[in-house]
């Protein structure tokens, strides 16, 4: 088989050959967002339960955490979130099923 394709076929379209932009905004975005959070918690700790200190700092890196596990590379999809923004477009798609060919029954054995 062969496949014929301009030179410049996936050129340009993934950044690191891994993300595209939005999956990089998404990334960036959680993480500026989990280290502000940690910021303010350590600027404003004031609490010496050591406990729950260490229960918020590790609350705060959730956003971090599930920003990063949307845009790591996945298999056929490109990626967690390209596989939900496709899964909700399938979902909520108009689908119509024209019936076009011929309907065969054959239950029985032909000898």
């Amino acid at each position: 088989m062969i496949f014929i394709a301009p030179k410049n076929f996936k050129r340009g379209r993934l950044i690191a050959n891994k993300y595209t932009v939005i999956d990089l905004i998404i990334a960036i975005s959680g993480v500026i967002i989990s280290l502000i959070l940690e910021v303010m918690f350590l600027i404003g700790m004031l609490s010496v339960d050591i406990a729950k200190n260490l229960f918020l700092a590790i609350l705060f890196l959730i956003p971090a955490g599930i920003s990063v596990l949307f845009v790591v590379p996945n298999g056929v999809y490109h990626n967690i979130f390209t596989f939900i923004v496709l899964s909700i477009m399938e979902m909520f798609s108009h689908k119509s099923y024209i019936w076009s060919g011929i309907y065969n029954v054959s239950s029985k054995k032909q000898s």
